[in-house]
């Protein structure tokens, strides 16, 4: 009789634990549906009643703390990280979550030695080879970020992050092919992914390849990458291949969404507008340019070229006069005044300002326009010996016209 009664009450015993449990798991379940929802505030005391029903449910533990992590409230957050491992000590997603706690908290021993754990326990797992990897890479120690983003490949093979941070490493170590390899490999086979043109664009660039770099600058920002350096990147190239109209839309966006005040960029508009013939519309970007920066000596060269090139000659002079008020030892101011009194054929002008302009800047202009001058004076012998200046400095039309003067 006894031992019925005690069979009977062993019975009662496991269905009133059993019932305990499946609670426990209905609460767990119900937090689970909120956290993954993002409705962590809610989740929290489904994750509470979990725990009072079961006090050794170590993913209660740790999903209640990641839920008060990501509400700010990080302390009860490591309390839950704590308990949950204390209960299981090699449940290795709770390191992972206390290692993002402690990094968060400015303790990186402790969020290493955690993440570490992690690895220990889990070593084909690339979570956290993935997190390890950006730690070290964001502390500088590339080496640790290289055998980790490797790590990560063997086991994600392709993966496009890895590869590409892999490729920027290996960008920094000046292991350009191993670089190109990862860049590419990531746009062959994760197409939509910008950064990868981005970063490949730069090693391009580097290698003075500039007409492709300049196509995965454009395939990086057709696929949506709009940050500032791609388009300064790309139209600095533009201006080099004097690809003028993409180099003025990529003006156009860094003036309107990063630089408006920035009067280098309204200067180098106005240099790219003036370089189509555009003249009227160059000014005023030179204008605008100046007004932000009353210095710019080149923007005021820039103006006024353009207006000689519309025939403001006198106009252009004042700019010309205002440069060299300011920077008295500029030979490009000298060289374009010079030139301003060679066309009123004011030799005895134009020769003190040929002089300094080609003291402070000798350019084959200056050079050829002196030569010009000379030749006009009869000096033949001074005349060829600037036109053969003006022809090492590869100035348009030198040849030819030391082959007419100087035969």
């Amino acid at each position: 009789m006894i031992k019925r009664i005690f069979v009977v009450f062993a019975f009662i015993i496991t269905v009133i634990i059993t019932n305990a449990q499946q609670s426990a798991n209905d609460f767990y379940d119900a937090g689970v549906v909120q956290f993954e929802l993002g409705n962590y505030a809610a989740a929290i005391p489904l994750f509470t009643s979990c725990i009072e029903l079961s006090k050794y449910y170590y993913e209660a533990f740790l999903d209640r703390g990641r839920c008060y992590y990501l509400t700010g409230k990080k302390d009860q957050a490591l309390a839950d990280y704590n308990s949950s491992l204390e209960i299981k000590d090699d449940y290795y997603k709770t390191y992972y979550h206390r290692a993002i706690y402690y990094k968060d908290a400015g303790n990186t021993g402790k969020a290493f030695s955690d993440i570490n754990k992690v690895i220990e326990l889990k070593p084909n797992k690339a979570d956290a080879y993935i997190l390890r990897a950006a730690w070290f890479h964001e502390a500088g120690d590339l080496d640790n970020a290289l055998a980790d983003y490797n790590r990560i490949l063997e086991l994600k093979e392709d993966d496009p992050d890895a590869l590409i941070n892999r490729g920027r490493i290996y960008q920094g170590k000046e292991m350009m092919e191993e670089a190109f390899n990862d860049f590419s490999a990531v746009i062959e086979n994760n197409p939509e992914i910008a950064e990868a043109n981005y970063y490949r664009g730069q090693l391009l660039e580097a290698v003075e390849r500039y007409p492709v770099a300049i196509e995965d600058y454009t395939a990086a920002i057709e696929k949506g990458y709009a940050e500032e350096d791609v388009f300064i990147r790309r139209y600095t190239l533009a201006m080099k291949l004097e690809m003028w109209d993409i180099a003025i839309n990529d003006l156009n966006n860094l003036i309107a969404n990063f630089q408006e005040r920035s009067s280098e960029l309204w200067n180098k508009r106005g240099i790219c507008y003036a370089a189509k013939g555009e003249h009227s519309e160059a000014i005023i970007n030179f204008n605008r340019a100046i007004s932000l920066d009353r210095n710019n000596e080149e923007a005021y060269i820039n103006r006024a070229d353009s207006k000689v090139a519309l025939g403001k000659e006198a106009s252009a002079l004042s700019d010309y006069n205002r440069i060299i008020n300011l920077n008295p030892k500029n030979g490009y101011a000298y060289e374009g005044r010079a030139i301003y009194w060679f066309n009123k054929e004011r030799f005895d002008m134009a020769e003190p300002d040929f002089e300094k302009a080609i003291k402070y800047a000798p350019t084959g202009r200056a050079y050829f326009y002196r030569g010009a001058m000379r030749d006009m004076q009869g000096d033949n012998k001074g005349a060829c010996e600037d036109l053969q200046k003006a022809v090492d400095l590869e100035y348009p039309g030198a040849k030819e016209a030391m082959d007419r003067v100087c035969r």
